[in-house]
């Protein structure tokens, strides 16, 4: 975690811009479909599929009781309010405009946000959502996702992008 990172009480962290969307920890799909599912597999006339119906229905019956959420960030059109614990009671807010990079980390079941900042320190949030948190800032600040900037680094080139380039390097100094 980065020190550069101010945490300071929430009614003391002012944030910029327009508010919009909220990511928290627990996933909220995931166990309606896997409910959904259970349901209709508890109707079927096979055992097996009944078995498994309950446990669908059961699993995500656990993992909305059982599962605690909490506010993981906020995003703004201006930049992220990050909260640095469990109870919100801590935050900081993180513009835009001082974030290098940023990209989605996928490790078993592990998904997490990480941001590097302008001066290379950076952070790192998980949550179950973070489908809508790379929907959310690819929306906003897609020139700054990791994997849109090494794409574009690697981007082919078309022969008169080509030509320009070389009649630029070579040709005119």
């Amino acid at each position: 975690m980065n020190e550069e990172l101010v945490y300071k009480p929430v009614e003391e962290v002012k944030a910029e811009g327009n508010f919009v969307k909220a990511i928290g920890f627990k996933p909220k799909v995931a166990p309606i479909i896997g409910g959904v599912i259970g349901l209709a597999l508890l109707f079927m006339n096979n055992i097996i599929a009944r078995i498994l119906g309950a446990f669908f229905v059961l699993l995500s019956f656990l993992v909305f009781k059982e599962i605690k959420d909490y506010k993981v960030m906020d995003i703004f059109d201006k930049g992220i309010m990050v909260y640095g614990d469990r109870e919100n009671k801590l935050a900081c807010f993180v513009p835009f405009d001082i974030i290098k990079e940023w990209s989605i980390n996928r490790d078993n079941g592990n998904d997490s946000l990480e941001v590097r900042l302008m001066d290379d320190s950076w952070f790192l949030k998980n949550t179950f959502e973070i489908d809508k948190v790379y929907k959310t800032l690819s929306s906003l600040i897609k020139e700054k996702d990791k994997n849109y900037i090494r794409q574009q680094k690697n981007k082919m080139l078309s022969i008169p992008e080509a030509f320009e380039n070389i009649k630029k390097k070579y040709f005119n100094k």
